[in-house]
């Protein structure tokens, strides 16, 4: 009954706060849309609950993803600090990205997203443990990055994990996020998720390394892999004839 109250509550104030939280027009021409939608509703119900701004911003939206956003102002053309990925089947959701760059926010609108998995069986407090856990993970050595070996197929269960990239875009900005890998629909009773296990650096594990150098650990069994926008060929490939650098 409290928890019925609080939910009513909140969503009468989603809709008495349009000067902070507009509701974005979203499509629904898929079943996976619609699920979404309803989805991203209760989201916000969650947030609105944990003192958050709801979802206010949708960018891009088409039958296989979405992106969308917490944006200062609502219905922003481009993300800010909270950037949601969405990516959908014909029918479902298939998994969610959470990305934020203010790392006090992170356990609040993570949870969120995991409460709204199962709202009558997943409490706050099972919600905000593992995001709590690598919010202070991250703040407690800001420059070296984590990441969660991943499990990227659905399965009977929801999958999360997490990842935190420091300075990622050589702007200053560190990110942390979360991903939900979305279980097989009718497989899941919504009682228990699994986490992924760590991959995650510690500042012992930088030590003798040139600072200047980011992205590797020369004692990770090569399980890191760096990405590199530009890509170089290999110098006996048919790539490299036509390579003018």
């Amino acid at each position: 009954m409290v928890r019925k109250f609080l939910a009513l509550l909140a969503a009468f104030v989603l809709l008495c706060t349009g000067g902070s939280l507009a509701a974005p027009v979203w499509p629904e021409d898929t079943v996976g849309q619609t699920v979404l939608k309803e989805y991203v509703s209760q989201v916000n119900i969650f947030l609105i609950e944990q003192g958050e701004v709801g979802i206010n911003s949708l960018f891009e939206a088409y039958s296989g993803f979405e992106t969308f956003g917490i944006t200062e102002f609502p219905d922003a053309e481009t993300p800010e600090k909270v950037e949601i990925t969405a990516k959908l089947f014909q029918e479902s959701i298939n998994s969610i990205e959470v990305r934020v760059s203010e790392l006090s926010r992170f356990p609040r609108i993570a949870a969120a997203f995991i409460q709204a998995l199962s709202p009558d069986t997943i409490t706050r407090e099972q919600a905000l443990q593992t995001p709590t856990d690598r919010m202070r993970q991250a703040a407690g050595a800001p420059e070296n990055s984590f990441e969660d070996q991943p499990e990227i197929l659905n399965g009977e269960v929801p999958y999360i994990y997490y990842a935190y990239y420091p300075n990622q875009y050589h702007d200053g900005i560190n990110w942390i996020q979360m991903t939900v890998i979305f279980p097989l629909e009718g497989y899941w009773n919504g009682n228990g998720f699994s986490t992924g296990d760590q991959n995650s650096q510690t500042p012992d594990d930088w030590s003798g390394q040139d600072p200047d150098y980011e992205g590797s650990n020369i004692d990770d069994d090569y399980s890191h892999y760096e990405f590199f926008v530009t890509p170089t060929p290999e110098p006996d490939s048919a790539a490299a004839e036509n390579d003018f650098r």
